[in-house]
């Protein structure tokens, strides 16, 4: 019996899986929010009926949220060590355009985007589009973004990201996900590395669309399964893709269905390695 959570498949419902690698103690980013090794255990495992490979673990469902909140963007932590919200801005906008990961995501995005619309799978709407990053809480992604046709809106529980509504301009809300915190429908929605964390991703994906307009575009970049044959577990929360934060790991199979059940269809979908050397999938759905 499966002691843990979650009781069952996200995907199938299926309460059957096979284990791939386990661990006994809490790694530093869950000791951070308290998780200690009395009865603890984590595994991921993969579904025997659908593939989908989780994350299952003893600790209680919403521990995680104080990372969210305060030490997930605190640069004195061991997994951030590249600053704070606004250093790592400064850092990323400054980079030239063939170095910058968010550059060439936005690229990728605009490109199927425009190809949609021409191409009249997706009928287009009249400019200013709006798009909201949901977990955008260092702001590089809305601020790349914007140009004369799209504006950036931001949602993030974070501490420390100040500087997005006071230097920046861009609408923030400070506090996790929940429909209609801004009054108005969007164009797009990004979820960039967001996903992989939510507890429930298909009430998560449903909540979200109703933030979103007909014919709009949904976009969510995770970790790839593909990082179960080419990486292994390592002792460095920093680095290691399969840390305690990870809930899910989708496959091009397994994200294609998610999206089905929740309304959207998908019409562009990239693997890649990032510059992490970690495995990702990016992927571009509209509303049905």
């Amino acid at each position: 019996m499966n002691k843990g959570f979650p009781k069952k498949c996200l995907l199938c419902g299926s309460e059957k899986y096979k284990a791939i690698f386990s661990y006994d103690t809490p790694d530093g980013i869950e000791a951070a929010v308290g998780v200690t090794e009395k009865g603890y255990f984590r595994k991921w495992v993969r579904c025997t009926k659908c593939g989908l490979y989780y994350s299952v673990y003893s600790r209680g469902k919403n521990v995680m949220n104080k990372v969210y909140v305060s030490a997930y963007r605190d640069s004195s932590k061991s997994w951030r060590k590249e600053g704070s919200a606004e250093e790592v801005f400064k850092k990323v906008i400054a980079l030239p355009k063939e170095e910058s990961v968010t550059k060439l995501r936005i690229k990728w995005v605009k490109e199927n985007i425009s190809t949609l619309w021409d191409g009249g799978l997706v009928e287009r709407k009249k400019p200013p589009y709006k798009i909201l990053d949901i977990g955008g809480g260092t702001g590089i992604f809305a601020y790349e973004f914007q140009d004369k046709e799209w504006k950036g809106h931001i949602i993030d529980p974070s501490e420390g990201n100040e500087f997005i509504t006071k230097k920046l301009k861009i609408p923030l809300m400070r506090e996790f996900y929940s429909p209609n915190k801004f009054k108005t429908k969007f164009d797009l929605v990004s979820m960039i590395y967001i996903l992989e964390h939510v507890l429930d991703p298909i009430s998560f994906l449903r909540q979200v669309r109703r933030d979103m307009k007909n014919n709009s575009f949904l976009f969510i970049e995770v970790p790839d399964e593909n990082n179960f044959k080419f990486r292994k577990p390592i002792n460095d929360v920093a680095r290691d893709i399969f840390h305690s934060e990870h809930l899910w790991m989708f496959g091009p199979k397994t994200l294609h269905w998610l999206l089905e059940q929740c309304g959207f269809e998908l019409f562009a979908l990239k693997r890649l390695k990032t510059k992490r050397d970690h495995f990702a999938l990016m992927a571009l759905a509209a509303k049905k």
